[in-house]
C-alpha cells in the first residue's frame, strides 16, 4: 500500500476486511482529527459573525469585527506577529544551514550536532524562556557575570535585554528552539540524499566544498524539509506563552491579543476574540505568502549563481561566523535552564553577585503545591502519547488518504485551532474535562507520532512477515508478533516525543482545562509572569522532569522487553 510517497504494511489484521469497512474504518479512525478539525474552524468562524446562541448571538453580525479592529495598537501588533514570524523563520534556516555545511564532511561533528541538539527538542517552549528571562533581564545571569569589572554597575541595570517592545528577546528565544530543530530535520533530509556525490560532482567542475554545498546540496534539503519550515513559522507566528514572559507587550503580538480579549471578564469579548483568531490565519497566509515569494527570488539567484560560474569564495568564507553565530541562541538556552536551576535553590543573590551567597532547598519544599499539576501533566502526556500512537498504528493500515488530516493542528495557528476548538467545547459542555484535555493533547501529538511512525512502518522488511505466513501465521499473528516488535524502537521514541508535546502544550491545556484543570506549564508561566524568581525556577525544572520521567521509565522498559534482541539494541531511544 502507498501513500505519501512511502509504502505502508499491507500485512497485518486488516487485510481481510470487506470493501464496506475499507471504506468505513478510515472514517471512524480519522474522525477524532476530523471532529477537532471542524470545531477550530466553525468555533471560530460562526462566533467572529456573531452567531454563538450560548453567550446570546442568535444572528450574524459584523459587529465582533468593528470590536476588534477598534483594538488600540492593532496595526503594530498585526507588524510584529509578521517580523517575529518571518523573521525568526529565516534566522532559524540560515544557522541551521550554516552549521550543517560547516559540518558536513566531518562525521563526528554531524554525531556531535544530532547529540547536543537533540535534547533542546524536548525542552518546553515557556521554560526556554524563563531560562532566557533569568539570563537577560536587568539582574540577570549575563549582566552579572560582567559586573561591576565591566560594566561599572553596582545595581541592576537600566537598559532592558528582555521584555523590550520590538520582540528582539522572543525571536533570540525562539531561535534556541528551531534552530535544532531544523538542524536535524536537515540532517534527517540529508541522510536520504547521495551528498558525497552531489559535492563530489560541484567540486569536481571547480567549486569548493562549502559553494558545492550551497548550490548543490542546500536547494535539495531544502525541498525536503519545506512542511517543517511551515510548521517553524506557523508556530512563531501563533506564540503565547513565550511572548507572555519575554514580551513585547505593549502591544503584544497578534495571538497574544486573540487570548487576552477571549480571558476578559465580560464574555462578550469571546465575539471580538474569535475574530482574531480568524485574522490570525489570515496574517498567518500572508507571512506565507511573503516567504513563498522570497523562496521565488532565492531559486532565481541560485540559478542565476550557478548559471554564471560564481564560485562564491567570500560567502564560503562567512559560514563559519555564521555558524558560530547561529550556537549562541542554542547555548544560551541551554545556560538559561542553568540559570533556572540555580534561581531554584538561591537563598539570597544580591546584585551584582555571579552566584547565590546562600543555597537552600525552601523553595522546593514548597514544590508540593505543584504536586497536583504535575500529576495532571504526567497523566495527561502518558494518556494522550499513548492513544496518539494507538491511532497511528491503525491509520498507518488503514487511514487511507484521510490520513493527511494529522497535520491539520501544526498547519494552523495554534491560538485560531484552539480557540475554535474551545468555543465549541463550551457549547458541548465538556470544557474542562479530562476527555477534553487529553483529546486536545492528542490532536497535537499525533503529527509527531505519524513523522515517527510512518517512515519506520514503510522501512519494515516485508520478507520476515512473508515467512511468517508461510508457516501458518495469521495475519493478526504476524502484526502483533512481528510487526509491532520490529516497530517497537519507533514506538518507544514517538512516546517519548509525545510526552514532550504534551507537557509544553500551553494554549490547548489553558483552553480545555477551562481554569479547572491545571498543568506544569500553566502554572511556571504564570509565575514567571508575576511569582518569585526561585518559584519560577523550580516550575521550569518540574516542566524538564516529565519528559525525563517518560525518557527513564521508556528506555528501561524498552531495554528489558528486547535486550534479548541483538539486533535491535541500537534502536528506540538510543
Amino acid at each position: 500500500m502507498q501513500a505519501d510517497g512511502l509504502t505502508y504494511p499491507a500485512a497485518g489484521w486488516g487485510t481481510a476486511v470487506p470493501r464496506a469497512g475499507r471504506i468505513l474504518i478510515p472514517l471512524v479512525l480519522v474522525m477524532p482529527v476530523l471532529a477537532g478539525v471542524l470545531a477550530g474552524v466553525l468555533g471560530a468562524l460562526l462566533p467572529a459573525m456573531g452567531y454563538f446562541p450560548a453567550l446570546g448571538g442568535d444572528m450574524l453580525s459584523w459587529q465582533p469585527a468593528r470590536d476588534f479592529l477598534a483594538t488600540p495598537g492593532l496595526r503594530r501588533a498585526v507588524g510584529l506577529t509578521l517580523f517575529i514570524g518571518i523573521g525568526t523563520t529565516l534566522l532559524a534556516l540560515v544557522g541551521a544551514f550554516s552549521i550543517l555545511v560547516t559540518a558536513i564532511g566531518t562525521g563526528w561533528q554531524v554525531r556531535w550536532l544530532r547529540r547536543v541538539t537533540s535534547p533542546m527538542i524536548a525542552v518546553p517552549p515557556s521554560a526556554v524562556a524563563i531560562g532566557i528571562l533569568f539570563l537577560l533581564a536587568p539582574s540577570g545571569w549575563v549582566v552579572r557575570l560582567v559586573s561591576p569589572w565591566l560594566t561599572g554597575l553596582t545595581q541592576p541595570a537600566g537598559f532592558v535585554l528582555a521584555l523590550d517592545q520590538n520582540g528582539m528577546a522572543l525571536i533570540f528565544a525562539l531561535l534556541a528552539k528551531e534552530i535544532p530543530f531544523i538542524l536535524l530535520v536537515s540532517l534527517a533530509a540529508l541522510a536520504t540524499l547521495p551528498a558525497r556525490q552531489i559535492i563530489a560532482t560541484g567540486t569536481g567542475l571547480g567549486y569548493g566544498r562549502r559553494a558545492a554545498c550551497l548550490l548543490l546540496l542546500l536547494p535539495a534539503v531544502y525541498r525536503r524539509i519545506r512542511l517543517p519550515l511551515v510548521a517553524v513559522m506557523i508556530f512563531s507566528l501563533s506564540v503565547v506563552d513565550m511572548p507572555r514572559i519575554l514580551g513585547p507587550s505593549l502591544p503584544p503580538p497578534l495571538a497574544v491579543l486573540a487570548v487576552e480579549a477571549f480571558e476578559n471578564a465580560n464574555l462578550a469579548q469571546r465575539f471580538p476574540a474569535a475574530f482574531a483568531a480568524c485574522l490570525q490565519i489570515a496574517v498567518t497566509i500572508l507571512a506565507l505568502v511573503i516567504w513563498r515569494a522570497g523562496e521565488a527570488l532565492a531559486s532565481m539567484l541560485v540559478r542565476l549563481t550557478r548559471r554564471r560560474g560564481m564560485r562564491l569564495r567570500q560567502t564560503s568564507r562567512l559560514l563559519t561566523p555564521m555558524a558560530v553565530l547561529a550556537t549562541l541562541p542554542v547555548i544560551a538556552g541551554f545556560a538559561g535552564l542553568v540559570a533556572a536551576a540555580i534561581w531554584s535553590v538561591a537563598g539570597s543573590w544580591f546584585f551584582p553577585a555571579p552566584l547565590p551567597a546562600a543555597f537552600t532547598l525552601r523553595f522546593w519544599e514548597r514544590a508540593a503545591d505543584l504536586a497536583p499539576m504535575m500529576t495532571n501533566s504526567i497523566l495527561i502526556a502518558a494518556a494522550a502519547s499513548a492513544l496518539a500512537v494507538t491511532l497511528t498504528l491503525f491509520l498507518i493500515t488503514h487511514g487511507g488518504r484521510w490520513r493527511q488530516l494529522v497535520y491539520a493542528p501544526l498547519l494552523v495557528p495554534q491560538v485560531s485551532f484552539v480557540l475554535g476548538v474551545q468555543m465549541v467545547l463550551t457549547m458541548l459542555w465538556l470544557d474542562g474535562s479530562w476527555l477534553a484535555m487529553i483529546w486536545i493533547h492528542m490532536l497535537f501529538i499525533l503529527p509527531f507520532s505519524w513523522l515517527i511512525l510512518a517512515p519506520a512502518a514503510a522501512a519494515l522488511d516485508q520478507r520476515y512477515l512473508a515467512v511468517a505466513a508461510s508457516l501458518g501465521a495469521t495475519s493478526w499473528t504476524r502484526y502483533w508478533r512481528i510487526s509491532l516488535p520490529l516497530l517497537a524502537p519507533a514506538i518507544t521514541t514517538a512516546l517519548f516525543v509525545g510526552g514532550s508535546v504534551s507537557v509544553a502544550l500551553y494554549l490547548p491545556s489553558l483552553f480545555a482545562g477551562g481554569g479547572r484543570i491545571s498543568t506544569i506549564t500553566l502554572e511556571a508561566v504564570a509565575l514567571a509572569s508575576g511569582g518569585s524568581r526561585q518559584m519560577a525556577g523550580v516550575a521550569a525544572m518540574l516542566q524538564l522532569a516529565v519528559p525525563l520521567l517518560m525518557y527513564v521509565g521508556l528506555q528501561s522498559w524498552y531495554r528489558w522487553r528486547y535486550r534479548g534482541f541483538a539486533g535491535m539494541r541500537a534502536g528506540g531511544l538510543h
